[in-house]
């Protein structure tokens, strides 16, 4: 046995791995989890809309939809320190990456894309001691290969409130503002994929591309893992243009 081999096997021992969907023993995510994952993909590979839309809404690609299993899976992640779920999940925010990088057009605009995280606030950072999107946007970058390139280029300039619980509306007055480009001469002139884990209502993912947009950005597409079925009642629905 190497001693990688070993090594992990002993630490089963001590830390047994259990399915992050159902709680069965020995695997990570079971075969029975990954096939009720694949029927929550979403039904068009079209950019999406929360509804309503927000404001110069672009368009956001996702993967599945944000229940069940995948809605399981994304807590253990983010706060039940399960880290050995990152490629799971970055495959499935590098599939929307990808389409959110073609544009609809079958191949990537340009040489290089720069794939920006959404940020983390402090308190956050503190208190689960790393970035999860930060993590999936670079094992998401490697799964994608070269020409994709992770850059935090996104802070935050004054704390938020909780996003859970609030309405679009408040959502949206929570963080107009609350986001800073750190080192804008890295974002000018730059095409960029502004990810996220869920799509919600939008406010995330506006106010970040209002803030990279700000700085210089060329264009500034929108991808994540997941779209929250809530707030998208169809959430295959193609993305549709608002009324001028």
């Amino acid at each position: 046995m190497r001693l990688g081999s070993a090594l992990a096997a002993a630490g089963d021992l001590v830390l047994p791995r259990t399915c992050a969907g159902c709680g069965r023993s020995g695997v990570t995510v079971c075969t029975g989890c990954r096939g009720a994952l694949c029927e929550l993909a979403v039904p068009s590979l079209g950019p999406l809309a929360p509804h309503p839309v927000p404001p110069d809404w672009p368009g956001c690609h996702a993967t599945v939809r944000y229940a069940g299993v995948a809605a399981r899976l994304v807590r253990a992640f983010k706060d039940e320190d399960r880290r050995d779920l990152v490629d799971v999940l970055a495959r499935l925010l590098a599939d929307a990456v990808r389409r959110a990088a073609q544009g609809g057009s079958g191949h990537r605009h340009g040489n290089s894309v720069l794939l920006v995280p959404v940020p983390s606030a402090p308190a956050a950072i503190r208190r689960r001691g790393d970035r999860p999107m930060l993590l999936l946007a670079d094992r998401a970058a490697r799964l994608l290969g070269p020409g994709v390139v992770v850059e935090a280029g996104l802070g935050l300039r004054r704390g938020t409130a909780d996003q859970a619980g609030l309405d679009r509306a408040a959502r949206l007055a929570n963080l107009d503002g609350s986001m800073t480009p750190r080192r804008p001469h890295r974002l000018r002139g730059k095409r960029i994929v502004l990810v996220d884990d869920v799509l919600t209502s939008g406010a995330t993912l506006t106010e970040g591309r209002r803030a990279l947009l700000g700085a210089g950005a060329s264009r500034v597409d929108l991808a994540v893992a997941m779209i929250t079925p809530r707030r998208s009642p169809t959430p295959g629905l193609p993305f549709r243009p608002c009324p001028d």
